[in-house]
Order: structure tokens, then sequence, then C-alpha cells
């Protein structure tokens, strides 16, 4: 009997170890299948306390992937984990998700998902190694695999290491998307990857959310071979798969793009343009540059076959814009990745020199025979340094970029202050000088008021005279109050401009409203002198030149850029005949806001008013 109870007190700590194994290769099994669901039914019943608030978030962070707030996360003290590789794995894959998802520039996200790996391999668990690589597979499809085969070695260990149907899903899945992007022009290795999804999409369950991914490349597979129809139904049962799951939501933006494609070289242009009314809905929350990107970029080609050429060259220039700050961030991207390369290089070395010590000392005690290995040590640690002088080059050449591109930002804001100390001289001098001067003249003009009552004509031409002279005065008045108006540090944007137009209107007899969308929080002080700056200097002209009696001024802040438009319903104008020359204001603002890489539309029609929009981007 006391055998048989030390034998169960010595086995019960092999079943709970046992367990607890299993326990969480089904948990990682889950995620894998996107059956978050399920996933953190596993996490719940971990044992460890950190070991499951770190899997309960991971199975979160992927669920939402970048479409719920990023503050529903918290995270574990940073030393708690130090001591377990598996718990800091986890730990690092959740830090590195978290910054894919949600940093603009997601600079740091391939260096937690890398010592996510390392870490997962320090701990001999398969199933973390794998859920790693997926990491950092995902990381090279979100942004920098067409300019990288860095992917490689990932995917191949991956594959070495998958033993299941749905670990062979995503082998292919990513095969196909690498491959595509990589070569440019697609061969036969790419169909013969596309037709080994055949078989999965018969095999897997029809309620697993795997199958929007096999979907929606088939639907690219057969969009490339010419079958249109197969492929509308496989973009329409990409989205049908992917119900209203937060972490397909990206999968549901590009196959209502490509369906309004498609339906647009059909010339099915109410069909398509529901399909983008649609993909307008389902934008990326993780990554709106990219999404907008995609948006902008097909909603002018569907105006291009409509021939509505206005529209479609004004969205073309906008994913133009956006496509020039995605390759920023691409180098930003390339940037990081290569300083985490670069230190793990460097580590190599280190070892690598270790070692030679080691071999020197045996050869001292072994003789020539060991000769040769270090003579190859040493070529192979030559072949290290010329691979980081290589990437050093590269590192500096980006850096000497954002230098410029700094330097030409500083340009610009120093044109801005100047700009701002010359309209409060001009106020100034007219509110201390020459309004001074009229209100001098017009109380010596009184003292010449005629006394006659009998001269009737001479009381008329006093009282003319003493009329325009209070309207000189007063127009002074208004342009000194103008010019000198500005954005108060204490009260911002919004309120300086109602304040100015308040003025304007008194002054002016003119309608001005003003009316702001998302501008509850305050923008850079510089930014929003400038935005001020142009919207007094387009008053300015509507006043001059528009003989308008209405105006609506609209402020609209974007995650990306801030949207200005000024209407009026003046008299207008033919834009092709104004020369620059003719129009320093406007033309200046149009500088500015092309040397931050904003746009500038002028639209307007003559006795039918005039809209100028102007975009400026944040970033």
């Amino acid at each position: 009997m006391k055998k048989c109870v030390g034998f169960c007190i010595v086995l019960l700590p092999v079943l709970l170890f046992a367990a607890e194994i299993e326990n969480r290769k089904q948990f990682f099994q889950h995620i894998e299948k996107l059956e978050f669901d399920s996933a953190r039914i596993y996490a719940a019943a971990e044992q460890d306390d950190r070991m499951r608030v770190e899997m309960l978030q991971l199975a979160e962070v992927l669920f939402y992937s970048g479409q719920k707030n990023r503050d529903y996360f918290k995270f574990l003290d940073e030393t708690s984990a130090e001591s377990n590789p598996e718990l800091s794995s986890i730990r690092e894959l959740n830090i590195g998700y978290i910054d894919l998802f949600y940093d603009r520039t997601k600079g740091s996200a391939y260096r937690h998902l890398y010592n996510a790996y390392q870490l997962a391999k320090e701990s001999d668990s398969p199933m973390l190694v794998k859920a790693a690589l997926l990491a950092i597979l995902k990381y090279y499809n979100f942004e920098i695999a067409q300019n990288s085969d860095a992917y490689k070695i990932y995917l191949e260990h991956f594959e070495r290491l998958s033993n299941n149907q749905t670990e062979q899903v995503w082998v292919v899945i990513y095969k196909m998307v690498f491959y595509s992007k990589e070569i440019g022009k697609l061969d036969n290795h790419y169909y013969d990857l596309a037709n080994l999804l055949d078989d999965y999409e018969g095999k897997i369950n029809q309620k697993n959310p795997i199958l929007t991914r096999i979907a929606f490349e088939k639907g690219i597979k057969f969009e490339l071979e010419g079958d249109i129809d197969n492929a509308i139904d496989y973009y329409k049962k990409a989205i049908d798969y992917s119900e209203n799951y937060p972490f397909l939501r990206d999968e549901r933006f590009f196959s209502l793009i490509k369906l309004s494609s498609l339906e647009t070289g059909k010339r099915n242009f109410k069909e398509a343009k529901s399909y983008l009314t649609k993909a307008k809905r389902e934008i990326n929350l993780a990554d709106t540059l990219r999404s907008n990107l995609y948006l902008n970029a097909f909603t002018s080609h569907f105006y291009e076959v409509q021939k509505k050429f206005d529209s479609a060259i004004y969205l073309l220039k906008k994913a133009n814009r956006q496509e020039f700050q995605l390759d920023f961030r691409r180098n930003s991207l390339e940037v990081n990745r290569l300083n985490v390369e670069l230190e793990t290089q460097e580590k190599e070395n280190a070892n690598l020199l270790l070692r030679q010590n080691r071999i020197w000392l045996l050869v001292a005690l072994g003789g020539v025979a060991l000769l040769f290995i270090a003579s190859y040590l040493a070529y192979a640690n030559q072949r290290s340094k010329n691979r980081i002088q290589e990437k050093e080059k590269q590192m500096q050449a980006m850096k000497m970029e954002k230098l410029l591109k700094d330097q030409e930002i500083f340009g610009i804001d120093a044109m801005l202050e100047g700009q701002e100390r010359e309209r409060q001289k001009i106020a100034g001098d007219l509110h201390d000088h020459l309004g001074s001067l009229l209100a001098a003249l017009k109380f010596n003009f009184h003292s010449l008021k005629p006394t006659n009552e009998n001269a009737a004509s001479d009381q008329a031409l006093f009282q003319k005279t003493d009329e325009l002279l209070d309207e000189a005065y007063q127009k002074v008045r208004a342009i000194a109050h103008a010019s000198s108006a500005g954005v108060n540090a204490k009260d911002g944007l919004l309120p300086s401009v109602r304040n100015f137009v308040s003025k304007i209107s008194a002054f002016n007899q003119l309608v001005i409203e003003v009316e702001d969308h998302g501008m509850d929080e305050r923008l850079d002080n510089s930014l929003e002198i400038m935005i001020f700056r142009m919207i007094q200097e387009l008053i300015t002209n509507v006043i001059k030149h528009a003989h308008a009696t209405e105006v609506t001024i609209h402020l609209t802040k974007h995650e990306e850029s801030i949207n200005l438009m000024v209407e009026d319903n003046g008299v207008g104008f033919d834009v092709a005949q104004i020369k620059p020359e003719e129009t320093m204001g406007l033309y200046s603002i149009q500088r500015k806001i092309e040397n931050l890489g904003g746009s500038v539309a002028i639209d307007s029609i003559p006795n039918k008013g005039t809209s100028i929009i102007i975009d400026i981007p944040l970033t």
C-alpha cells in the first residue's frame, strides 16, 4: 500500500506536466487555425498565472488584429518573465504583434518577433517556435516581403516543422504570396502551388476561418488566368467565410476592392461603386495608410473608365502621395530589420572570435593539422565583416535621406516664422501710424465744419467727406485687426479662426460659417499658424475679388491628413486664365503645401462661386 502511495506521489507531477504541455499545444494549434474562441478556453485552463495572462492576451491581440483600441491590452512588468524562455517568448510575441498592428511606423515589431523566435528555440517547444515563425511571416507579408527575400529562412524552417494540414495550408499560402511578389511575372510553379489549395479546400471544416485565405488566394489565381466569373465567385466566398471577424477585415477589404475592379472591367458601374462603398467601411484600422492607398487607386481607375478624368487624376495623385509615405515607412522597416540583423551578426562574430582563440590554442597543442580550419574561420570572419559593412552603407544612405527631409521641413518652418513676423509688423504700422494719422485728420476736419446755415452745399460736402474719412479709418482698423490676428497659444486654431471671421464679418458685411470635423485635439503650433494664415489669405482674396455674400470654411481632421475647404458664392473665375504673378497669395499657398507633400485643388466657375480644397499630410 505504501509503495502504491509513493508511486502515485512520484507519478502525479509527471502527469500534471504532461497535461500542461498538451494544453499549451492545443492552444497554439487553435491559434494556427484562427479559432481564437477555442484558444481562449485552453488559455483559461493554464495553471501558471503569468502564463495564463500572456496566453489570453495573445489570443485577444490576434483576434482583434488592430481593430480595437490599443489601451485595451495590458502588459506584465518587463522583469517578470526573464527566467522563463517560454513565457518570455509569448510576451515578446504579444509586444511584437501590438507594434505591428498599432505602431504607425512599426519600428520595433521585427525586433520583438525575432526575440520571440530565439526564445522559443531556447524553450525547446516546437509549437511555440512555429507560432513565432508565423508571426515573422505575417510581418514580412504585412509590409516588406516585396523588398527582401529574408523571409525565406523562416518559411523554410516553418515548412520543415509543419506536421499537420493547417500548417501545410499556411506554407502554400505564404509561398504563393511571396513568390508572386518576388518574381513579378508568374510561371507554372505559382499555379502548381495554387492547385494544392483545391485539395485543402475540400478537406477543411467549412466553418474554419482559414478558408477565407484559401478562397482569396484562389480568387487571385483565377483573376490572373482571366477566368473572371470564377474569380468573382471566390472573392465573394472569401467575404462570406470571413463573416464579421476583426482578424479577417483585411481579406474582406481586398476582396471588395477586387470585386469592384472586376465589375468596373465589365462596365457594371453600379455594382462596382457598391463594392467600393462597402470597402470604405472595411478599411483596416491597423494600417489605414495602405488601405487608403488601394482605395484611392482603384476608385481612380473606376472614374477613369467612366471618363471622369478630373476625379480620377485627383484620386491618383492622392494615391501616389500615400505610396510615397508607404515607401518611406518601408525604408524605416528595412533599417530596423538591418539593425537587428547587424546586432545578431556582431554577436556571431564575437562568438566566432572566441572559437578562433580556442582553435589557435589547439593548433599550439595539436600541430599543423588544424591550420586549414583556422584559415577557413579567418575567411568566414572576413566575409561576415564585408556583410556588416554593406549593411552599414545601406543604413547610412537611409539616414541621409531622412536628414534631407528634416532640413526641408526646417526651411518651411523658418519661412512661416518670417511671414508671421512680417504680418505683425504691417499690422502694427497700420494701426499705430496710418490709423493714428486718420484719427487726427478726422479731428482736425471737424474743426472746419461750416457754421453758415445757408450753405447747404457746403454742409453736404462736409458730411460726405466725413463719411469717407470714417470709412477709411474703419477699413484701416479692419486690415490691422485681420493682419495681427493669429493663433492664440491658449485657445488654439478653431477659436482663433472663429474670432477672426467674426471681426471680418462685422467689418465687411460678409456671412462666414466655420464647420469642423474631428478637430477635438490641438495640432502642432507651427501647423496651426500655417493653416490660420492660409484661411486668412483665402478670406482676404474673397473680400478683394469675389464680391461674395456667403463663405463656408470646412476643417476636417483625418488620421493621416488635415483637409481645409473654403467655399464662396462670389463671381468665380476661369482657373486656366489666372497667372501665378496675378495671385501671389494663392500661388504661395500652393508652393507651401507642395513642399509639405500636400495638394491644392481649385474649382471655380464664373458667376457660380469658388471652392478651394487643401490637403495637408500629418506625417
